[in-house]
């Protein structure tokens, strides 16, 4: 295994959040959240984000860890559009 293949697979097993969130639990959020209030397209996500589209489509390659502040952006804008993410 080489040490990026190790970082990310570690990386996927630590606490995003203070509901110990991890990277897998993470994008199934923002995948749920993107398909159910965004037509399945990574643009029109990205915009909601304010994060580049090239961010979003790593994300949901699984080429590119989450962080802290877009899950919880993902679950504030899915509470204002009433999508059940969790």
């Amino acid at each position: 295994m080489t040490e990026a293949n190790e970082a990310n697979e570690n990386q996927g097993n630590e606490a995003l959040d203070d509901r110990g969130t991890d990277n897998a639990a993470g994008l199934a959020i923002l995948k749920r959240l993107r398909d159910g209030g965004f037509e399945s397209d990574d643009e029109k996500f990205a915009l909601a984000l304010g994060r580049p589209v090239e961010e979003v489509e790593s994300w949901m390659q699984g080429t590119e860890p989450l962080d802290d502040d877009i899950i919880m952006k993902a679950r504030g804008i899915a509470r204002e559009r009433g999508i059940e993410v969790e």
